[in-house]
Formats: C-alpha cells, sequence, structure tokens
C-alpha cells in the first residue's frame, strides 16, 4: 500500500506525517521512506510549554460531565467516537453538518475518528483518537479551558491536538482556505468534546 497523496511533512519530523482524504476521515499516521505505511518507531514524547496563551476561545455551547460519567478516550470504540459531539451541536459550535462517519485507518495502533462534512460548502469536522504523544505535532501551545493544547495551522485546516492519559484528542476543521477562523472553531470543538473525557 502505497501512502496517500496529500501529505504534509513537518520539517524535521523523520517519518512521521499529516494524511488528510478529502473529507478529513484519515488522521495523523506514520509512513517509512519510500511512500511505506508504517508506525513511528516512538511516538513523540508529550510535552509542556510555559507560552501557551493565557486566553481561550469560548464556545457558543459548553459541557462538563460529573469526573464519573467521563469516559477515558481510550476506551470509547471507534463506531462510539461520533456520539462525543453531535452534528446538532456541531451546527452550534462551527458550522451545520451532515451526520459523522467513524472511520479507523492504518494499524498498530490504528487511528480512530468521526468525520463531518459541512452541509455546504469544502468545510469539514474530524474528531479523532491518536495514539499518546501525538500532542507534540502541534506548533503552537494553546489554551483550551480547563486544559492545554497544541495547534497547527495548514494550507487548508487547522488541528488542534489534547494530550489525554493514554491518547491525543484531535480535532481538524478544514476548509478551501484555511485561517484563525478554522484554529478558532477546532479549539471551540475539542474544548467541547473535552468536556465528556476522562482526564
Amino acid at each position: 500500500m502505497r501512502c496517500p497523496r496529500f501529505v504534509q511533512r513537518r520539517p524535521g519530523s523523520g517519518p512521521k506525517l499529516l494524511a488528510l482524504a478529502p473529507v478529513l476521515g484519515l488522521a495523523v499516521a506514520g509512513c517509512a521512506p519510500g511512500g511505506e505505511p508504517g508506525a513511528p518507531s516512538r511516538p513523540p514524547a508529550a510535552t509542556t510549554s510555559d507560552e501557551t496563551s493565557s486566553e481561550s476561545v469560548t464556545p457558543s455551547i459548553t459541557r462538563d460531565l460529573p469526573p464519573e460519567q467521563r469516559r477515558p478516550l481510550t476506551a470509547i470504540p471507534t463506531n462510539e467516537l461520533c456520539g462525543l459531539v453531535s452534528p446538532d451541536e456541531l451546527a452550534r459550535l462551527a458550522f451545520p453538518v451532515e451526520p459523522g462517519t467513524a472511520r479507523e485507518v492504518g494499524f498498530d495502533p490504528p487511528a480512530r475518528g468521526c468525520s463531518y462534512q459541512a452541509r455546504t460548502g469544502d468545510q469539514s469536522v474530524l474528531v479523532a483518537a491518536q495514539p499518546e504523544g501525538y500532542a507534540e505535532l502541534g506548533t503552537t501551545p494553546v489554551n483550551l479551558g480547563s486544559a492545554q493544547g497544541e495547534q497547527t495551522l495548514h494550507a487548508n485546516d487547522c488541528t488542534v491536538f489534547a494530550a489525554l492519559p493514554g491518547a491525543t484528542l484531535q480535532v481538524v476543521v478544514g476548509a478551501g482556505e484555511a485561517d484563525a477562523e478554522q484554529c478558532d472553531t477546532a479549539q471551540a470543538v475539542a474544548q467541547y468534546v473535552l468536556g465528556a473525557l476522562a482526564r
């Protein structure tokens, strides 16, 4: 199997890459030289930064479940990831979307996620579970309310990562041309989803 053609490599990141399907159904995956897929030899180490912005986006809706009702991201099956945020909730947090499609991509461990396509236009949202340590793929520290995260802005998407026990939450908001608006939306969605997850 060859790596997808829609691959972006970060300088100095070695074999790690960010692979996004047309509807952002794929998520962070590994790929060995020569285009063959493979898991990174080690997941990136989680890091913290004192440079995190003190300001955070205020989502239009919030959720903060009591600790006993929160679930670990690692314990949520792929077919239940779309239950972390509904199309109605995304319409309030981001934009109107079609029902989500759960996907599992890759292996050892697979990237799991739920992708939502905008009802109109070329925007999309991906909520995914990545291996622990993948928050390091972000380039800018961000404040996610009660949690810290990292984000990366690309030409056609903004990705927010939040480190969790045993996993990394990844939220990607895609658009034809991405800017700070997509990053604000990704942060708002991440904050909302984090309200249901054990930390």
